[in-house]
């Protein structure tokens, strides 16, 4: 049994190695399908957050808020809603 089992991950190491190999323009080749890099997490969530402000509506920054409670422009957001006059 044990033998069944490392031959499943051998093989599974394999499958995967030959389904994702990296192409000439940094695009992941996955099932004869290109796929680009994910983008850049911190400029999207700041993008967001310019669109966010250019709202400026309670509903927005609580929106922001719930979406990304870790991420230090939490606290821009918080006091843009003190602003607004909701905490």
């Amino acid at each position: 049994m044990p033998f069944l089992r490392l031959l499943s991950c051998f093989a599974a190491v394999i499958l995967a190695a030959t389904c994702s190999a990296p192409t000439a323009s940094g695009a992941t080749k996955a099932s004869g399908v290109n796929m680009q890099k994910p983008p850049d997490y911190e400029a999207a969530v700041r993008s967001e957050f310019e669109r966010v402000k250019a709202e400026n509506t309670v509903e927005a920054y609580e929106r922001f808020i719930r979406r990304h409670p870790g991420h230090p422009l939490v606290e821009e957001a918080r006091e843009a809603l003190a602003r607004l006059g909701k905490q």
